[in-house]
């Protein structure tokens, strides 16, 4: 018990006190939100499996495989970052727990990110292009099979970037979230994950929901499709309201990393100085992304 105290009293002398009371303010926050979030998780994928009509409706399919990814990102990642937050340490202090962690942090909410941008564009075939998954064949290649191959690509991906980099993780500064992997520090890594599993996807996103709703108002005003508009409304709406959320969370500061990598100053009227310094920028943006994360 004294060990266990001694531990927490070293811990907390490494932040200052208006860096403990911003952790005992996000406590509160995330425990405050994460009850009501998997209640309301946890009912809508009840709702969802347990009639059949819902279950094997083709635009429920991905949202039952984001509520299961969500279920567990809260269970795991969420509370051990509420326990930081409490403890101001990982649960487990070890370098495999927190390669573990760290992988589970970026794997699944990655993951998440890119199934949701693959939803926003799937709506558009389901709604506007029935015909592409009339058949088994069409449904397994239009359906199935992109969000298997973004599962695995970001199963492996994290894989190999957390557990076989070509660098050397370091694991003694216990003052942040989760671990922030040593590949990101290239130049060249940091740059395709910011862009490839951040920006595009996000600008898929709001790109692809805004068009669909013209897309749905310019099909029952103009073209007078009555059926197809009660038929296709709740998805729509649906699609609609989830992107709302990121529109006006991530995309802001999406669009600030986008302008970063184009070369824009990160102070107007202070000139960027090496390219260097533009890296170690918009580095420490994504850190801070992975670490301020909510649900």
């Amino acid at each position: 018990m004294s060990d266990t105290n001694i531990t927490s009293d070293d811990d907390t002398s490494l932040f200052d006190i208006g860096t403990q009371q911003s952790y005992a303010i996000q406590f509160w926050i995330f425990l405050f939100l994460i009850i009501p979030s998997m209640i309301s998780a946890f009912f809508a994928l009840y709702h969802l499996l347990r009639e059949r009509a819902l279950r094997q409706a083709l635009h429920n399919h991905i949202i039952i495989i984001l509520l299961i990814i969500n279920l567990f990102y809260q269970m795991t990642d969420v509370c051990l970052v509420i326990h930081y937050f409490r403890s101001y340490q990982s649960f487990v202090p070890t370098p495999i727990f927190r390669l573990i962690w760290g992988y589970i942090d970026w794997t699944f909410c990655t993951l998440q990110f890119l199934l949701y941008a693959w939803v926003t564009i799937e709506r558009h075939i389901l709604i506007f292009h029935e015909h592409l998954v009339s058949t088994k064949k069409k449904r397994f290649f239009i359906h199935y099979l992109p969000p298997t191959i973004i599962t695995i690509y970001c199963l492996l991906y994290y894989a190999i970037v957390f557990f076989v980099p070509l660098c050397e993780n370091t694991f003694d500064n216990i003052t942040t979230i989760s671990l922030y992997p040593c590949e990101f520090y290239n130049a060249a890594f940091g740059t395709y994950e910011i862009l490839v599993d951040g920006i595009i996807p996000c600008f898929t996103i709001v790109i692809s929901s805004v068009a669909l709703l013209f897309r749905a108002v310019w099909q029952r005003y103009h073209m007078h499709r009555q059926i197809q508009w009660r038929q296709y409304r709740k998805m729509t709406l649906q699609v609609i309201i989830m992107s709302t959320i990121y529109m006006i969370f991530p995309f802001p500061y999406m669009i600030i990393n986008f302008l970063y990598l184009c070369g824009v100053p990160p102070d107007i009227g202070v000139s960027v100085g090496a390219l260097s310094e533009l890296r170690e920028k918009v580095m420490s943006i994504i850190r801070f992304r992975r670490q301020r994360r909510i649900v």
